[in-house]
């Protein structure tokens, strides 16, 4: 595994790569998430997929994944248009070099119940799945773990890994893998032992890490109110890093931490907060 780099998963959304680049170099990360959307413009045919390909090969970069660009919680209608876009913006995440997409689910709803629900999710990240797929791309889900999430809400919808492996064994491609966060791993009450159920390597497309408040239980946590990775040792960041290891994962770990601070903080001293607190807990560090 490498350590990933992030601008928007710190909270400082919309710089692009040649901004992000040099950064990416001077603090020694080696791969940087890519806004595919952003990047590739309106008209991801025109966009120069290989010069951005070769602003990250020298600099020894990986294109270290992106976000699916589809809006498939909504209207069938916003659904529609985003995937006539679907396979042009894989073509230019493919020119660059990105072979990993990523999204989440959302752990409960109000109007639809859990049979539903996952009917809809499966028939429209199927739909992504295998434009995915078609392009070589792999697609990791995210499940939402803490309890918190799911109150007050009539319906629960997935929010652990066995459900997770559900919904990407009723998907069925071959490219469906999980997005780990060490947050909803472990507020989920997943452990350790539980890395068993996952059969390698491959099934782990991307992992985000961070640090929960101290003093709060586990059932009260938000989910956007968290700590920078290692910060108080709530989370069993260190049994979730062993089991990374374990499964040989070789991709990009990125740190997603919703930290207060960095929103009044410049952002090289957020990135450089961010990569001595992914360092503390990086495996033979």
């Amino acid at each position: 595994m490498y350590k990933g780099f992030s601008s928007g998963l710190l909270g400082f959304g919309g710089r692009t790569l040649e901004e992000d680049v040099p950064l990416a170099v001077k603090y020694g990360y080696g791969g940087v998430f890519v806004d595919v959307a952003q990047e590739a413009g309106s008209d991801p045919a025109r966009a120069d997929a290989e010069g951005a390909r070769a602003l990250l090969e020298k600099n020894g970069l990986k294109a270290g994944g992106f976000s699916l660009p589809v809006n498939f919680r909504e209207s069938k209608e916003a659904f529609d248009a985003d995937m006539k876009m679907l396979p042009a913006r894989c073509g230019f995440a493919r020119g660059l070099g990105a072979g990993r997409c990523i999204t989440w689910i959302i752990p409960a709803s109000d109007t639809l119940d859990y049979r539903a629900n996952f009917e809809l999710h499966k028939t429209r990240l199927g739909e992504a799945a295998k434009v995915l797929e078609d392009h070589g791309i792999r697609f990791g889900l995210e499940f939402v773990g803490p309890p918190s999430e799911r109150r007050g809400k009539k319906y629960e919808f997935i929010h652990n890994l066995d459900g997770i492996m559900e919904l990407m064994n009723g998907i069925g491609t071959s490219n469906l893998g999980i997005l780990m966060d060490v947050w909803h791993w472990d507020l989920a009450g997943q452990t350790y032992a539980d890395f068993k159920k996952i059969s390698g390597n491959k099934q782990i497309v991307l992992v985000h890490i961070n640090d929960a408040p101290a003093g709060i239980p586990a059932g009260e946590q938000k989910d956007l109110v968290r700590e920078l990775p290692g910060a108080t040792g709530v989370l069993k960041i260190a049994d979730f890093m062993r089991g990374l290891t374990d499964l040989a994962y070789d991709g990009p770990v990125y740190v997603e931490p919703f930290y207060a601070p960095f929103k009044t903080m410049a952002f090289e001293d957020a990135l450089r907060a961010a990569k001595t607190a992914m360092d503390s807990v990086w495996p033979n560090a």
